[in-house]
């Protein structure tokens, strides 16, 4: 009997020593690697390094759009011991909803995200709570130091710091930059014990961006544009301010604007950059492409004289208009009265074909190239689909859709001799460092009249401002060019409204070098809604706020764009 204890003991000894030995084999020889690079993995951690998001400067090199450090708030599940307590304190200082917090703090997993980019009061809050399991760490919050300004060039960036409008969105290789990796060493506590930097890859931060725009022009401009369509009870406007011989944009502004450092509760509509991506009928300001074509062919001169049928005038199947109604008018006094009948009469010595080439020339119904995401080509038929009232129509601005900035481009055109400018708003890219990478320079696109047209036209436009429908955008410091514009609004249901208008003003000055060129658009101004007194005024008061900070810091002899003359004049 004991001999058979002893035998079965033995036995279970054999066996168990069989499989310690199996599993010690198993162990050292067959899982070793697996065992090992978990051993590895405990100890070594390789963490990714965001690098910084590069840094959009005026043309001064005024920052716009800086990085700042902001707190945000994560935790461990695995260390919170009162789910309960730590998501009632949470809701309390974060503002966020308890139910949402305990289901994060609850989570499996070793890490959850609560609160990103918080304020500095916040984190605070949180570290005096002291709640187990809840940490801080430090990320990079995107900041835009001057709130609203520029906000339609600008965009903004997320909270991974992506670029979602704008410059930002555009330009987000460039800012983004490439991430780098660190290597640590952790003890049994997961404490980092070593940084081995010889095995890591520093961030590469992103490129700067410096922009045309000048911050001084960008707040005279939105402040002019503010309290035009304050004073008028529009319900939005777009002012553009070009060099007219570079094609630098110098502010940029729709109204109202939003505040970038709150996108997240702007609505959609009004983040739409409307100088770029609406269209809408120009009416009036449309005539200078009629008046140039006609001149810059030969088919007139601006003393020829016009019947314009004393206000009524019966031509392709209609009654056309003029909202005066004048008698006799030399070609000059047709424009600068913008008389649509005398405006139509020149079209028609021009012919549809020739008319609509230089529609295209100015560029009408193509994008213009700006550096801006969104930008739509409008609305420019070939003669082939014109129904036969529309040579009447379009010589004036209607039946034809046009952006603010292809106005810009095509008034610039006159302004600087002719040249079709291609438009742009990054000046140039850099390091981080400020090393350049790229620049952007002039560009002429074509040639759209010769520079004798350009200065027959200068004269005339002169004219609507000294003697026609432009008198309030005149200034008493210089001799400023432009013309007024008044269209009904397209109604999306078919037609157009019957008391909704698009007042506008587009010019340059001062006349004998200009050195701005400007479009003013205000949308359904009430209960006026002549271009020449909503827009014009506005006109005005950018044109000579801006002349006067030009003169008074560069000298009269220096352009807006920081060139010391013109591009190709």
């Amino acid at each position: 009997m004991l001999k058979k204890r002893q035998f079965v003991v033995l036995l279970l000894l054999i066996m168990t020593y069989s499989a310690l030995s199996l599993r010690l084999f198993q162990l050292q020889v067959v899982d070793t690697d697996k065992f090992s690079e978990l051993a590895d993995n405990q100890h070594n951690r390789i963490v990714k390094v965001e690098p910084r998001r590069g840094t959009i400067f005026d043309r001064h090199m005024d920052p716009l759009a800086i990085n700042l450090d902001a707190p945000s708030i994560f935790c461990d599940p695995k260390f919170v011991k009162d789910p309960e307590h730590t998501a009632r304190v949470l809701s309390e200082i974060l503002g966020l909803d308890q139910g949402t917090i305990l289901s994060r703090v609850t989570r499996s997993g070793r890490f959850s995200w609560l609160s990103r980019k918080v304020d500095r009061d916040v984190s605070e809050n949180i570290k005096r709570a002291g709640l187990p399991g809840i940490h801080i760490c430090i990320e990079s919050k995107r900041n835009y130091p001057n709130d609203s300004m520029a906000c339609h060039v600008l965009g903004f960036a997320g909270m991974d710091n992506a670029g979602l409008e704008g410059v930002e969105r555009l330009f987000d290789a460039d800012l983004r930059g490439e991430p780098g990796y660190s290597h640590m060493i952790k003890d049994a506590r997961r404490n980092t014990v070593l940084l081995k930097e010889d095995e890591s890859i520093p961030p590469k931060n992103g490129h700067n961006i410096i922009l045309t725009i000048d911050a001084v022009i960008q707040y005279i401009t939105e402040e002019e544009l503010k309290s035009g369509v304050n004073r008028s009870k529009a319900s939005s406007g777009t002012v553009i301010v070009m060099d007219p011989y570079s094609g630098r944009i110098l502010a940029l502004a729709n109204y109202p604007g939003y505040d970038l450092n709150l996108s997240g509760q702007t609505p959609r509509d009004i983040m739409k950059n409307d100088a770029v991506s609406s269209v809408f009928e120009p009416g009036s300001v449309f005539k200078v492409v009629t008046a140039s074509a006609v001149l810059n062919e030969g088919k007139i001169s601006p003393d020829d004289m016009f019947d314009c049928e004393n206000g009524e005038y019966a031509v392709g199947g209609r009654i056309l208009h003029d909202y005066h109604a004048y008698g006799k008018l030399s070609f000059s006094d047709v424009i600068a009265k913008s008389s649509n009948i005398g405006t139509v009469k020149a079209a028609h010595e021009l012919g549809k074909e020739k008319l609509y080439d230089y529609t295209r020339l100015f560029g009408f119904g193509e994008n213009t190239g700006v550096d801006l995401p969104g930008e739509v080509a409008g609305i420019n038929r070939a003669p082939a689909t014109w129904s036969k009232s529309d040579i009447t129509t379009i010589p004036i601005g209607q039946g034809i859709a046009v952006t603010p900035m292809q106005l810009a481009c095509a008034i610039s055109a006159i302004a600087n001799g002719g040249k079709l400018m291609e438009p742009y708003i990054v000046d140039r890219v850099t390091t981080w460092e400020g090393g350049e990478v790229r620049k952007n320079v002039p560009r002429v696109k074509k040639r759209v009249l010769s520079e004798e047209t350009s200065k027959e036209m200068k004269k005339i436009l002169n004219r609507v401002v000294t003697d026609g429908t432009g008198k309030k955008a005149a200034s008493k410091f210089f001799s400023s060019c432009g013309k007024t514009g008044t269209a009904q609004m397209v109604n999306p249901a078919g037609g157009y409204y019957d008391n909704k208008y698009n007042a506008t003003f587009i010019g340059f000055a001062p006349m004998e070098d200009p050195v701005i060129s400007i479009v003013v658009v205000v949308k359904d101004p009430q209960p006026v809604h002549f271009g020449g007194s909503v827009a014009g005024p506005v006109f005005k008061n950018i044109s000579e706020r801006t002349m006067q900070y030009i003169w008074s810091n560069k000298g009269p002899a220096s352009r807006a764009g920081g060139q010391s003359g013109p591009v190709g004049k």
